[in-house]
């Protein structure tokens, strides 16, 4: 997905919440900003918006020397997930179609995002999230091409998003894991946002169900350019690639991979990038996006 001038805004507007977090001082936010703004004037619009939003968090980090301000949010996200854990598996265990619905729940956790500037306050009504998001049809429903390549799949790699996010993932991947398939689970190998991280994985418990391996960056999204040696690997082997949110939907949408994009479409222009409405949940095989103009 390519960069449009709608991103722009976004962009520095999760570079002053961001800069307010960390307790910056003013004069030291308008410096931030200051060299944000010039940065963005020659950004390549052919990059996704992934790509071009992290010089914002580049120069966060530069500047205040504070390389993880969404560590608390993290940690207490997962706390609130896991303590919701046992609801989730009640609702697994009175669906007819267990599957299908340990994807949707893996979706509802999609909310879960520090990059949208709505979510900052930092406070998640979980119980809430998941109230609306099963109550919501698919907007974009390839399940039933999934279980079909499923049938064959030996490895699956599964790209996690958010902390917190991951609890509800841990329900989808102890699904797949018990249908004898081979899970690895990506997380960053460093803090951006509140991406998860290896100490979020642990904290949820995936450990236990599924290999956990690290990106070798921690760049918003996937760039493949960015991705180690030892993880490329690893995503051109997978039988199956199960992307979370839409940083992993921004930078891999194009890719020539088995790849299956789970996420809400918090972003008007991922929204028309993905042919749905905003707001809208998808369950959606890489091969039926086409790049709409966002305008």
């Amino acid at each position: 997905m390519k960069t449009y001038f709608e991103c722009i805004p976004c962009i520095i507007n999760q570079a002053i919440i961001t800069l307010e977090l960390c307790g910056s001082s003013r004069d030291l936010r308008k410096k931030v900003i200051s060299s944000l703004l010039k940065k963005l004037i020659n950004i390549d619009y052919n990059l996704s918006p992934s790509e071009n939003t992290d010089i914002a968090y580049e120069l966060i980090s530069k500047y205040t020397g504070i390389k993880d301000p969404y560590l608390v949010m993290k940690k207490e996200h997962n706390k609130t997930a896991l303590n919701l854990y046992p609801e989730l598996d009640k609702i697994l265990s009175t669906s007819k179609d267990r599957l299908y619905m340990a994807a949707k729940i893996a979706i509802s956790g999609n909310i879960i995002d520090m990059g949208i500037s709505s979510n900052h306050d930092g406070q998640m009504d979980f119980n809430q999230i998941l109230k609306n998001i099963m109550e919501l049809p698919l907007a974009i429903d390839d399940f039933g091409g999934f279980l079909v390549k499923l049938n064959n799949a030996k490895n699956i790699l599964y790209m996690a998003d958010n902390a917190g996010e991951i609890v509800f993932d841990k329900i989808f991947i102890s699904e797949l894991a018990a249908s004898g398939k081979n899970i690895t689970v990506s997380v960053k190998s460093g803090p951006i946002i509140n991406d998860a991280n290896i100490e979020d994985a642990l904290q949820a418990g995936v450990d236990k169900i599924a290999k956990i391996v690290e990106t070798g960056h921690s760049k918003i999204g996937n760039p493949t350019g960015h991705m180690s040696a030892g993880f490329a690997k690893i995503f051109k082997s997978a039988d199956i690639i199960i992307c979370k949110g839409q940083g992993n939907f921004e930078t891999l949408d194009s890719i020539e991979a088995p790849v299956y994009f789970l996420l809400k479409a918090k972003c008007k222009c991922v929204a028309e990038a993905l042919g749905v409405n905003y707001l809208d949940i998808v369950f959606a095989e890489s091969k039926n996006f086409t790049e709409n103009n966002c305008h």
